[in-house]
């Protein structure tokens, strides 16, 4: 594992209580989700607060994107249909040979990451971050996910 990659990892692991749980879990290889995975890239899209003193009303949840050897992992943080309170967690497996399009779009302080898979045109996954803070580590993930796309589809 390269050492930026191990920074980026311990990083999140030693974050405060505002990074979840499960991200620090599934990054330390407690889950069966990544223990045998090896994974490429990491990247957490924290929280974004109403209030960002005292951190309440959450307006975005906290998104972590892994890409793996084989696949692309999303684990999203209380989504609209499970209640933030109760812990609730979404995790997406996308194989790198089902995407069809991985768009990356910026314009001023907002960018979209979308992701198209399988014969609908729909987006299985869309993560709105501040590119402020985001832009360049999305950049540099996006380049890892788009080279592992080319060498499945040479499969």
């Amino acid at each position: 594992m390269k050492p930026e990659l191990l920074q980026k990892i311990n990083s999140i692991i030693e974050s405060g209580t505002d990074t979840p749980n499960i991200f620090k879990n599934i990054l330390k290889r407690e889950l069966a989700l990544t223990d045998k995975e090896e994974v490429l890239d990491v990247l957490e899209i924290k929280r974004v607060y109403a209030d960002s003193v005292r951190q309440q009303e959450v307006i975005s949840h906290a998104t972590l994107l892994l890409a793996t050897a084989n696949e692309f992992i999303v684990i999203e943080e209380g989504p609209s249909d499970f209640e933030l309170e109760y812990g609730g967690y979404r995790i997406q497996h996308i194989l790198y040979s089902k995407i069809n399009i991985l768009s990356f779009d910026s314009c001023l302080l907002r960018g979209v990451l979308k992701i198209v898979a399988g014969s609908n045109s729909d987006s299985i996954l869309q993560i709105d971050f501040d590119t402020s803070k985001d832009y360049f580590e999305i950049e540099k993930f996006t380049a890892v996910v788009r080279q592992k796309m080319i060498e499945k589809d040479r499969i």
